[in-house]
């Protein structure tokens, strides 16, 4: 079976975007974005483990300013490279990159942020999409006690209560669904170069 053809190379790497300018540009969605990378700091422990991971030179994240799950997660992202010797983050926006966009859909869905691990030949370490696991089953719960319950009325008030409440349990004591986003990504890296 042939690997899929990644619609990617350095050049085009280079028209991404970096962390910074990718910052610069978020306009009245930056403060949120720029408190979630103050908080979602890696632990010592993290830290330790992306530095001893060797082979990764390439991330592509895809984002939008108007994502949620993008200012939450993103700046995770963010660390991780930060802490993965020699690699290099370009963002692209997903909804003007739609051949990069439909080459890493979610089970078929638009999912974002979207970070893919590639190394210095341009294949393909590995990726992680949207959110941890940990979070998708926590978001299901407060989607079942907020927006399931609301009226048609309620439906506004409700939306903002599930934001609420979804930015929240990322602030939980030991920032818990930030952790296991972070061992996911390490465990994606991990399978295809292994520990340094």
């Amino acid at each position: 079976m042939a690997q899929l053809r990644i619609p990617l190379d350095a050049q085009r790497f280079s028209k991404g975007l970096t962390w910074k300018d990718y910052m610069a540009q978020m306009g009245d969605t930056r403060a949120r974005t720029e408190d979630n990378y103050a908080k979602s700091v890696l632990t010592a422990e993290e830290q330790k483990a992306f530095s001893g991971l060797s082979g990764v030179k390439y991330a592509m994240m895809l984002a939008e300013n108007w994502c949620g799950d993008v200012h939450r997660n993103s700046p995770l992202i963010a660390h991780v490279c930060e802490a993965l010797p020699g690699c290099e983050l370009r963002v692209f926006f997903r909804d003007k990159e739609p051949d990069l966009r439909d080459t890493f859909l979610n089970n078929g869905y638009q999912s974002i942020p979207v970070v893919v691990f590639f190394d210095q030949n341009w294949n393909e370490i590995g990726r992680w999409l949207e959110r941890a696991h940990a979070a998708t089953a926590k978001a299901a719960q407060i989607r079942a006690n907020t927006l399931d319950k609301a009226t048609k009325e309620q439906q506004d008030a409700a939306t903002a209560e599930f934001r609420k409440q979804v930015q929240d349990a990322y602030m939980d004591k030991g920032h818990t669904l930030w952790r296991a986003a972070a061992n996911e990504i390490k465990l994606v890296i991990e399978q295809r170069v292994g520990k340094a």
